[in-house]
């Protein structure tokens, strides 16, 4: 069965996180660290900052959870640090902070969440690095099942979708070479605990992680791998707009 609802939800205190700032102008490194800080001590985040100005004295195979990024650092840009430190780490969040608007198509390229630019830091920093924290949370959670008495942790960032067949539930993992966990379980109660964790009940039989949902339209949602499958007619509008609020919060925007 799935871990209590208490170990499902997300909190601000059960985790730590290593949060990586680089600009070539320190001040603005020191600047935003100590906004952080306060940040930290309002909210009893656990964080731990690594501020740089250079790009070559960043340890890259430490686990940073957010790095915020300028992008035009002379020699190694921000754009192509990102790459490395994506390379590292697949579930890193990825905020960039500059001047220059044209870059941003390029951070599509790897992944980016928020673009900020400097102008707008004092109105738009706080608010970006809540949704940070909050998205670097999500990639964080585990959901915990049994299976024949074996207790096993997912990440909740390999789950694609959830299937219900009576009272047997197949968790289906972006890995499709790894076969689906299979355990009995009540969808009902199931989507109570699982969907503040980014997924949505398209259907009586049908959790979907909405993190990989490429296509939602009234006669099929498309996951990524290209699956399709059927949403409820009858409550096709009210899960429309639940998904569309959804991803409001969770992409990148300028």
């Amino acid at each position: 069965m799935l871990c209590d609802k208490k170990h499902s939800h997300v909190q601000w205190r059960d985790f730590k996180m290593n949060v990586l700032v680089c600009d070539d102008d320190q001040q603005i490194v020191d600047s935003i660290i100590e906004e952080f800080k306060k940040k930290s001590e309002e909210t009893h985040v656990a964080l731990r900052f690594y501020g740089f100005s250079q790009p070559s004295q960043i340890d890259l195979s430490l686990p940073y959870d957010i790095a915020l990024l300028d992008i035009d650092m002379g020699e190694t840009n921000g754009i192509e640090l990102a790459r490395k430190l994506r390379a590292e780490n697949e579930n890193i969040v990825i905020v960039f902070i500059t001047n220059f608007i044209q870059y941003a198509p390029e951070g599509f390229e790897v992944q980016a969440f928020r673009y900020l630019l400097k102008s707008d830091l004092p109105a738009k920093l706080y608010s970006y690095f809540d949704s940070a924290v909050h998205e670097a949370l999500q990639r964080k959670q585990l959901v915990t099942i049994s299976i024949n008495s074996e207790i096993i942790d997912v990440p909740v960032n390999d789950i694609l979708y959830l299937e219900s067949h009576r009272r047997i539930i197949a968790m289906h993992l972006l890995d499709e070479s790894r076969p689906a966990y299979k355990f009995y379980g009540n969808i009902t109660e199931l989507s109570e605990k699982i969907e503040p964790l980014g997924f949505l009940r398209i259907q009586k039989s049908y959790l979907v992680n909405m993190h990989y949902v490429e296509i939602f339209q009234y006669n099929k949602v498309q996951m990524r791998g290209g699956l399709c499958l059927v949403p409820s007619e009858k409550n096709y509008s009210e899960l429309k707009q639940k998904y569309l609020h959804w991803r409001g919060k969770s992409r990148w925007m300028l």
